[in-house]
């Protein structure tokens, strides 16, 4: 990512948004949510994460588990999907 792209991301945190895929898997290295179509990175899980999902502190309190659906269609995009109680 650009660094203005990683600032407008950190003001959108910092004005009380979360990252809920983040909050709920602090430690995992492997968020990604998109590989570029060359040399197998799906496969060989070398990717970006560049879709989120970005919640107030209300809904945030209720998700209860997110995750990427690295293998639905065709696309080289894993949708993120979260849940809430």
């Amino acid at each position: 990512t650009r660094p203005e792209e990683r600032a407008l991301l950190g003001r959108l945190l910092d004005a009380g948004l979360t990252d809920i895929g983040r909050s709920l898997d602090p430690e995992n290295d492997n968020l990604f949510t998109w590989w570029a179509p060359w040399r197998n990175l799906r496969q060989r899980n070398i990717g970006w994460r560049i879709d989120y999902v970005l919640a107030t502190s209300g809904v945030a309190s209720r998700a209860t588990g997110a995750v990427v659906r690295r293998e639905f269609g065709t696309s080289d995009h894993g949708p993120v999907v979260v849940t809430t109680s």
